[in-house]
């Protein structure tokens, strides 16, 4: 009697062992798919923290916008890897890449921010070139002093203005009032471009002016002025007021060449044979 009643009680058991299953292999089974979904879990939130991890993303892109003429992204570029710092999303400081970028001569403003992932946004704003000064230098309407690299501008009307070192905006502000003062030529058809002024340490002005009319410039036939010291825009003013009655008693054969006003009460002039 003991040995059905074990056997009735070993079947008893598998029933209950197999409740959800209808056999052993069937557990075994579900068991290997847990197996396997957690392996799949754990890889992909593995995979998904190191993308996410800041430190471990490289910055591969760069974006340069805004008024860029003059710069190019291999400047952007140099002025990055010249800090040294590690290409990874987190080691890029911005204020960093700032502050070189605006060692640049040409640049005025610039703006850097980072873009998740991998890319990093550089706005320029460049200084607008509109004296060249020294033959070297440029100068923008307000008298900022700058560089730009060889063979990147070509502009060559630009008005030359030729002076001391450090004194960029006198200079450029008694030019621009001469620059108004030639400019009432021009309600009579008549017109003096001032193509060069020079300012010495002792603030003595030459002029350097291309005269036109109705819009026609005649070529090397410029007029030196020199103005001196004092008095600069008094002088100046003279000059305009009589140049038409100067030119009109030169023959047609002949041409202002060179006008001296630093005389109180007169006009010196000189001339020369127009060559044919």
């Amino acid at each position: 009697m003991k040995k059905p009643q074990q056997a009735a009680q070993r079947k008893e058991s598998k029933k209950k062992f197999f409740f959800i299953f209808a056999s052993f292999e069937q557990c075994l089974g579900f068991l290997f798919f847990i197996v396997v979904i957690t392996i799949c879990s754990w890889s992909i939130i593995t995979v998904k923290n190191w993308i996410d991890d800041p430190e471990r993303v490289v910055l591969s892109q760069l974006t340069l916008s805004g008024d860029n003429q003059f710069t190019t992204k291999q400047d952007v570029r140099k002025a990055i890897l010249d800090l040294g710092l590690p290409n990874t999303y987190i080691g890029q400081n911005v204020d960093s890449i700032q502050q070189e970028i605006l060692r640049l001569p040409w640049i005025q403003q610039v703006s850097v921010r980072k873009q998740w992932p991998d890319r990093l946004i550089i706005h320029v704003i460049e200084y607008k070139p509109k004296y060249l000064w020294n033959e070297v230098y440029f100068l923008d309407s307000e008298g900022n002093l700058f560089n730009i690299p060889s063979g990147r501008f070509r502009d060559v009307n630009l008005p030359k203005l030729f002076g001391p070192i450090g004194k960029e905006k006198l200079i450029l502000n008694s030019y621009q009032q001469l620059e108004t003062i030639s400019n009432t030529l021009s309600k009579e058809g008549k017109q003096l471009f001032i193509n060069l002024a020079s300012a010495d340490e002792r603030n003595a002005w030459q002029l350097l002016l291309k005269p036109c009319f109705r819009g026609i410039c005649a070529n090397n036939q410029d007029i030196k002025v020199i103005l001196g010291r004092e008095h600069i825009n008094d002088r100046f003013k003279r000059f305009i007021r009589f140049y038409g009655d100067i030119q009109a008693d030169i023959p047609s054969n002949e041409r202002i060449s060179e006008v001296d006003l630093r005389y109180d009460n007169g006009i010196a002039v000189k001339r020369q044979k127009i060559e044919s």
